[in-house]
């Protein structure tokens, strides 16, 4: 991997770390062009989809994550976005299309995306205590608190 790619990407993440979403996307695009074969272009999709969904935009963070879905089926997740998550990109992608579906109020779709999950035990997060979670166990938890919230 070459200092310019990791130079971008490490940008791009403090970027949309300050919420400067447009321009971390900007860059994020940068790096997909300058780089397409890049190690690091399923991470800077998946975080485009990312900033897309955190300026609830949720139809095009939704077609980004399925791009990263489609285009890259077996991607693993960089250790550059900060260490604390482990498996296949594409099980993030889910994770985070179940939330923008939660986000358009349409469960249905929300749960299809947690039976996509189901193969995915191999992929997980590690929290700050040290507990590992996998993404299908967040899905769970998130549809679930989101169904009781709705439901009172």
């Amino acid at each position: 991997m070459r200092e310019k790619e990791i130079q971008l990407f490490t940008q791009a993440m403090q970027l949309a770390k300050d919420e400067f979403y447009l321009d971390a996307i900007r860059i994020l695009n940068q790096l997909i062009n300058e780089f397409p074969e890049s190690e690091l272009v399923d991470d800077a999709y998946y975080d485009i989809g990312l900033c897309y969904f955190n300026m609830n935009q949720f139809q095009n963070a939704i077609e980004i994550f399925q791009k990263v879905i489609d285009e890259f089926p077996n991607a693993t997740i960089s250790v550059l976005t900060g260490g604390d998550e482990y498996g296949k990109t594409a099980a993030k992608c889910y994770y985070a299309l179940m939330n923008c579906y939660l986000g358009l109020n349409d469960t249905v779709n929300a749960m299809k995306m947690i039976k996509k999950l189901e193969t995915y035990d191999d992929s997980f997060i590690i929290d700050n205590t040290g507990v590992k979670f996998s993404f299908k166990e967040l899905a769970k938890k998130a549809y679930n608190l989101f169904t009781k919230r709705k439901d009172e």
